[in-house]
């Protein structure tokens, strides 16, 4: 038969039908690839969709916050913290309603959003299953005693609270007293602590509760207090010093230690700790030190002879201190309080070393530089411009029970007139007056001109003129001009 007889029995047809089969299972594993495709693409798309929203099964109290984004979150946390309010009454009806801040609990909104958005993002298959539940609490702390403080405040009458005995720095006596605390009474804050931990686990709800009152000691004994004060007063004692390594020093007044101690009561613990406040001795420093040490340089003045001799200092020379950054002497400042010991301390300074400027005398040349000599023997001042005698004075020096002093010296200060004290006499009004040998000098003394005129000494030690002469020696010698003393005093009138 040819093919053609074939197809008219039917047997083509029959060929046909048995490719069928393979045709229908490519349509089902097509089938089943798009689904799997779909599937795939709809994980990722809702892994991607709650990328930056709460994943399905969180849970924040008892709200649901699924897909819910950063902003929408912080509103939610804020409103359920809100909610979360305490209404506590006493046996007696007084009642508070407070917020969870004033029991004591700091909220930290931010990390409780980022906590809620990161919820269940451990697994991906887990994050999306809505079946997976996670309950998200507060990030929140919380304080005791604040608690107790607080409900103790609003609830307890003042004069019935329990205080405790502390101590402060008194200004009068000068030392750290004792305040001596009582007994009392206070809301039993237990039932309060125990609903602050459900708002913190559990947001959103507002509680109510009854409290008790209870009997409570002295928080911080007298006992605990004086042995705080003797510390703090013994703190008091110690003497640090603070020098400028020139000479000058400053002593920290114990006045303005006392402000840097820091008295820290622990109710809990019933105890009273001491610390020193670093920032204040800081402050203290930067402002009060640089006063108290800085100083200027002066130039030193001398007189020397022609051979360079340094003869006198008629100004003293003193070094300039700047102090500079006083950080590095508050931390040793720090360290020998908390040593609890006196301590001499320098601060950090710049020095600038002091100049010298010398004016050369020549007493030894005819004609040169103005000095004096003073016989005490003869009771008569000789006056020389160098070796030359230009003038002679008759004088009284000082008596023999005060006598002027021997020696060499040189002029310091000089007044046109000055009120004269001394042991047992007060003189006013005493006419040019020069000094050289501290307080012994030249003036006028008019009301000894009978001791001048005979050379009787009766002075305290100054050498006594008559007005005019005094006047003369005031003008002819400079400041730093010499002055010798010679002989011996006589003990009457030489004239």
């Amino acid at each position: 038969m040819n093919p053609a007889d074939d197809a008219a029995l039917g047997k083509g047809v029959s060929a046909a039908k048995t490719k069928n089969p393979k045709r229908g299972m490519i349509i089902a594993f097509s089938i089943i690839g798009a689904l799997l495709v779909l599937l795939v693409a709809a994980f990722f798309g809702t892994n991607w969709y709650f990328q930056d929203r709460v994943a399905p099964g969180v849970r924040f109290g008892n709200v649901s916050v699924m897909g819910k984004t950063e902003s929408e979150l912080t509103g939610i946390v804020n409103q359920a913290v809100s909610d979360s309010a305490i209404t506590v009454t006493d046996s007696e009806g007084n009642n508070v309603k407070a917020g969870l801040d004033k029991l004591g609990v700091t909220v930290n909104v931010k990390q409780t959003v980022r906590n809620l958005l990161d919820a269940k993002s451990g697994n991906m298959f887990t994050r999306i299953n809505p079946f997976a539940k996670q309950d998200v609490r507060l990030s929140a702390t919380t304080d005791n005693y604040t608690l107790s403080t607080y409900l103790t405040e609003q609830l307890v009458e003042e004069q019935d609270r329990a205080v405790a005995s502390n101590i402060s720095y008194d200004a009068n006596s000068k030392k750290f007293i004792v305040t001596e605390g009582n007994e009392g009474k206070e809301a039993d804050p237990s039932d309060v602590i125990a609903a602050v931990k459900k708002a913190v686990s559990q947001p959103g709800e507002a509680q109510k509760l009854t409290v008790m009152y209870s009997d409570v000691a002295m928080p911080i004994t007298v006992e605990t207090a004086t042995s705080a004060a003797n510390d703090a007063n013994k703190r008091l004692t110690s003497s640090l010093v603070i020098g400028n390594s020139k000479g000058k020093t400053f002593t920290l007044p114990a006045d303005e230690i006392a402000k840097w101690i820091q008295v820290k009561p622990d109710i809990q613990k019933g105890t009273i700790t001491l610390a020193y406040d670093q920032d204040a001795i800081k402050t203290y420093l930067s402002q009060n030190l640089a006063k108290k040490l800085d100083q200027d340089m002066v130039v030193e003045k001398n007189i020397t002879n022609t051979d360079g001799t340094v003869l006198t200092v008629t100004q003293k020379g003193v070094d300039g201190v700047a102090v500079q950054s006083t950080d590095e002497t508050a931390a040793q400042v720090l360290d020998a309080l908390n040593a609890g010991k006196g301590a001499e301390l320098t601060a950090t300074v710049k020095v600038t070393d002091h100049k010298t400027e010398s004016r050369k005398v020549d007493y030894t040349s005819p004609n040169g530089d103005p000095h004096m000599v003073i016989n005490l023997s003869e009771q008569k001042v000789y006056a020389y411009k160098g070796s030359t005698l230009v003038k002679t004075f008759i004088v009284s020096t000082g008596k023999p029970s005060t006598p002027t002093d021997n020696g060499t010296f040189f002029v310091h200060t000089k007044y046109q007139s000055q009120t004269m004290r001394g042991e047992g006499y007060v003189t006013p009004n005493v006419p040019w007056v020069t000094y050289y040998n501290q307080g012994e000098g030249f003036h006028g003394a008019p009301w000894n001109t009978a001791g001048i005129a005979s050379g009787t000494p009766k002075s305290h030690g100054c050498t006594n003129m008559h007005v005019e002469d005094a006047k003369w020696v005031y003008d002819f010698l400079p400041i730093g001009a010499m002055v010798q003393i010679v002989g011996t005093t006589p003990t009457s009138a030489v004239r």
